[in-house]
């Protein structure tokens, strides 16, 4: 009786004053059928629920930046719940802008639900000032040749009901991929890793989600409060190699087995 109290206390300890902070690097592989030589070891970084605010400093989010940028990927893929405090949200954007030049095919953000309750509308503007690429239900060439390399990314669906949900998803997509050619190699961010499903039905190489934060508490990488249809790490579906994030921020500050983290793709052929 007395252990328990003792074993509470010192695993909030250890999730609140520690891990929460211990982000790890993680190092992932993308096959991709007849990948151009050119695109071969192409790197992409993925960050993803900074929830900038309470828990999670303009310094912090500097420090995030310079050591993704310092893993020398080519591409930065921010999945959403970044810009979440009205007040730090301008100095924020001004940040991430100046570590543009850090990543030689630049940053890419998607929105998530966070962003359309920060006042969307000045928020979506001062992005659109930046060399920060958003992507809203749109596609983009980042690569281009015989087999160009396409961003298709999505927004986050504001319905309620299950029924509205996949509704949403399937318009979003469908809206995004319009225009995209067929021998192009997609890679989908998008924020709800529903959309996981939805980028194998038409054949996205990779999708980068984020939302789930992992579920922030976890045993041997399985959370231990699965309440998402894909709670944390890859999704294997056909030749789609899906990915939710864990997050960098926290909807409260503390995660025991669930850290958050730094993610590397690297481009391979099959």
């Amino acid at each position: 009786a007395a252990a328990v109290p003792a074993l509470a206390a010192l695993g909030g300890l250890y999730g609140g004053l520690y891990e929460k902070d211990a982000t790890v690097e993680r190092e992932l592989f993308v096959p991709v059928k007849d990948l151009p030589n050119d695109l071969r070891g192409l790197r992409i970084a993925q960050l993803s629920d900074v929830h900038l605010g309470w828990f999670f400093s303009l310094d912090d989010l500097r420090e995030l930046l310079e050591r993704t940028a310092k893993g020398a990927p080519d591409v930065l893929v921010i999945t959403g719940d970044l810009f979440d405090d009205e007040a730090m949200n301008p100095e924020a954007i001004a940040l991430v802008d100046s570590y543009v030049d850090r990543f030689p095919f630049g940053i890419w953000f998607i929105y998530g639900n966070h962003e359309h309750r920060r006042n969307f509308e000045a928020l979506d503007a001062a992005l659109g000032a930046t060399r920060i690429h958003k992507l809203v239900n749109a596609s983009a060439v980042v690569q281009d040749g015989a087999r160009p390399l396409v961003f298709v990314g999505v927004d986050y669906p504001r319905v309620h009901g299950d029924e509205a949900f996949t509704a949403a998803r399937k318009e979003f997509t469908g809206a995004a991929w319009n225009g995209v050619p067929q021998t192009a190699i997609t890679i989908l961010p998008a924020h709800h890793p529903e959309f996981i499903d939805d980028g194998a039905a038409r054949g996205a190489a990779l999708v980068l989600t984020g939302h789930t934060h992992g579920c922030q508490f976890g045993c041997f990488g399985v959370p231990l409060l699965p309440v998402f249809k894909y709670n944390r790490g890859l999704v294997h579906i056909k030749n789609t190699l899906g990915y939710v994030h864990s997050g960098n921020g926290s909807w409260f500050p503390y995660r025991i087995g669930c850290p958050p983290e730094i993610a590397y793709f690297t481009l391979t052929n099959a």
